[in-house]
């Protein structure tokens, strides 16, 4: 164990002399440096709160809630309202409040004056005009980099209104006053620098000779980041600091658990950063200040709910009840003993199963591709953009059971492989069995789609039983009690509580069609094919890697013939059909996120499909080299996005 600890320290103290280190820390700190001596200015367009823009998030704190008006968008201060800009460098700032103007039923009581706090100091004690105005202020340089301006005014509560108010705040713009040599925030660089050192370790022992290459990449995309925009560059330095400082310890955990399997040389560094990247970039989005929210909130509510014993609830998803499983919830729930904190909790678990499932592709790739190319079938499941728009919703269980699923296809072809030499019949059987009745306890959606997987599945099985085919015969029976124990669980010990919420919507059905269950109108088939299109074709997984993976899957077919693990993505593909054109017939807009269900499939095709082109030439490595930009740019389009400007991607189906 000595002998361990003192390797693994070597190892760390060799990467941090490393002179790529250094030159990168020396290249970002005279980004830094610049950034700090250009002009900048900051508008914030008050009460916007999400989409592509001058947001005014995460800028403003302790203001009343975003409202809209007959002059657009604004918010009502509060008794103390603040305006922060970290990182705006020590230098001095020329501010701008366009204030609404005040009605005339609540001016008798609306504050008359206002002050401008920089931190403790009194700037300003400026008067209120009922017709509104404009007004400028000079506020002098922050000896640390970081500008804090707090609206302080009386407050008054308007009848019939919970609120305290203050004053209505519509527009501020703040630009930077030139005034010789300026220092950026310390503070920011520091944490910036400690997340820089944190990656690098990460890096330097999984990517080996492209640790340097990657790094140069990242000091190159965050050096842009503070030349354009400084401010929310420094308002994810805690949030960088924090993601990697998880990152790092979870990445020398898989690439030990790696090393031990006796994977090809080269694997499992390379599959390691993948998973650390995955991680790093979705725990890192959701801990940037006012991020995307998502359903967290919701989340937290209801795991309290389940370990507080209220197992079965209804959820409602556009205008249709639906049972609400809590699988997720109890497998989590071992991390509150840790004391950490629900939400924390939830985003953590969340994270981990979603870029731990590369492990999962890898594994069920090797079963058709070489290792090269199960690496990219791993690629394209965590990094294309269908797990983010998971991750920025906070569908945790969804994410969860998503992982299990894979598990459980991964345990069906393991399964399958021993059925047919006839070995290990009732441990797969049992091991099947429970992984089925954890997917199907997870969440609703995967009941439905990896129901309708299984249910094909034994169908296709039974059939070529009853004609008499011998690889049929040998899994039909272990397979079907396997999976059907795990339904039965599942309905036995959940489902049957809804069973009263189910036939009346049978009956609603019966009577009036399934728009008559959701209670809405019938949705247009313009509508739905342009959902398909836009949400689910393209912003999914950037439409490329969908044609790509069938032509893949018409390959493996090709070369290997029909097989277990063929055959279940093939399945995927039929599944995910009948659920995309169920909603034309039904005029109903929801599903049971099939498509998401369909991510496996179509990262192993879609990697087979590129393995064969990357061997046709120039050409066809070209081809890959820019369908894959495009898919990244489709993906860091829909990280971003929600983690800067709160703006919603589509809902994830």
């Amino acid at each position: 164990m000595h002998h361990v600890i003192m390797n693994f320290i070597a190892q760390e103290w060799r990467a941090l002399r490393a002179p790529a280190l250094w030159i990168a820390l020396a290249c970002f700190l005279a980004a830094a440096l610049l950034s700090a001596q250009l002009p900048h200015q900051y508008v914030i367009d008050v009460g916007y709160e999400e989409g592509v823009g001058h947001t005014d998030l995460p800028f403003l704190r302790d203001f009343n809630t975003a409202e809209q008006g007959l002059y657009g968008s604004y918010r009502w201060s509060g008794g103390n309202s603040k305006i922060t800009l970290p990182g705006f460098g020590t230098q001095a700032a020329l501010v701008e409040f366009h204030w609404l103007p005040i009605d005339e039923r609540i001016v008798s009581i609306a504050p008359t004056t206002y002050q401008v706090w920089q931190n403790e100091h009194l700037l300003a004690e400026i008067p209120v005009r009922r017709s509104g105005s404009r007004q400028w202020l000079l506020v002098p340089a922050a000896a640390d980099g970081n500008l804090r301006i707090r609206i302080v005014s009386d407050t008054f509560q308007p009848p019939q209104d919970p609120r305290w108010l203050g004053l209505p705040l519509a527009h501020i713009t703040i630009a930077t006053v030139s005034q010789g040599w300026v220092w950026p925030a310390v503070d920011r660089l520091a944490w910036w620098v400690g997340a820089v050192v944190l990656g690098w370790l990460t890096l330097a022992r999984t990517l080996d000779r492209w640790a340097g290459w990657s790094l140069a990449m990242a000091i190159g995309a965050l050096s842009l980041a503070i030349l354009f925009d400084p401010v929310r560059w420094a308002f994810g330095a805690e949030a960088a600091f924090a993601a990697l400082a998880l990152t790092y310890p979870l990445a020398i955990g898989v690439q030990i658990w790696l090393r031990g399997q006796s994977w090809p040389a080269g694997i499992d560094g390379t599959l390691t950063a993948m998973v650390a990247i995955a991680f790093a970039t979705r725990i890192g989005g959701r801990f940037y200040p006012t991020s995307m929210p998502g359903d967290i909130g919701f989340h937290t509510n209801r795991f309290h709910e389940a370990l507080g014993g209220l197992i079965t609830i209804v959820s409602n998803n556009r205008g249709i009840d639906f049972p609400y499983p809590p699988g997720a919830y109890f497998l989590l729930a071992p991390l509150r003993l840790l004391g950490v904190e629900t939400p924390l909790v939830l985003q953590i678990g969340a994270a981990l199963a979603d870029s731990l499932s590369g492990l999962i592709i890898y594994v069920i790739a090797r079963r058709v591709l070489p290792p090269r190319s199960a690496l990219l079938a791993a690629g394209v499941y965590i990094f294309t953009a269908a797990t983010y728009l998971t991750t920025w919703w906070s569908f945790d269980t969804h994410i969860i059971t998503q992982a299990l699923y894979l598990l459980l296809i991964w345990g069906v072809i393991r399964a399958w492989e021993d059925w047919q030499a006839g070995q290990y019949s009732r441990e797969w059987v049992l091991g099947i069995a429970a992984l089925s009745a954890m997917v199907f306890l997870g969440h609703f959606g995967f009941l439905l789609s990896s129901g309708a997987l299984f249910a094909l599945l034994i169908a296709i099985v039974w059939g070529a039983g009853w004609r008499g085919t011998a690889w049929a015969q040998r899994v039909r029976w272990p397979l079907t009690i396997a999976i059907g124990c795990g339904a039965l669980i599942a309905i036995v010990f959940f489902y049957s509580a809804y069973l009263p919420i189910f036939l009346d919507q049978l009956e609603r059905v019966r009577s009036g069609g399934l728009p008559a269950v959701a209670g809405r109108a019938p949705a247009s088939r313009e509508t739905l094919w342009r959902t398909l299109w836009q949400a689910g074709l393209i912003a999914h997984y950037g439409f490329f890697p969908l044609p790509f993976a069938l032509g893949g899957l018409w390959l493996l077919n090709r070369w290997q013939g029909w097989q277990i693990t063929t055959g279940l993505m093939a399945l995927s593909f039929v599944v995910a059909i009948i659920f995309a054109t169920l909603p034309f017939i039904t005029q109903i807009s929801n599903s049971p996120r099939y498509l998401m269900g369909l991510g496996w499939a179509i990262a192993i095709g879609a990697a087979a499909a590129c393995d064969v082109l990357w061997r046709r030439g120039w050409w066809g490595r070209l081809s890959v080299l820019i369908v894959g930009l495009l898919v990244l740019l489709n993906t860091l389009w829909y990280w971003l996005t929600p983690m800067l400007w709160r703006a919603r991607p589509p809902e994830p189906f």
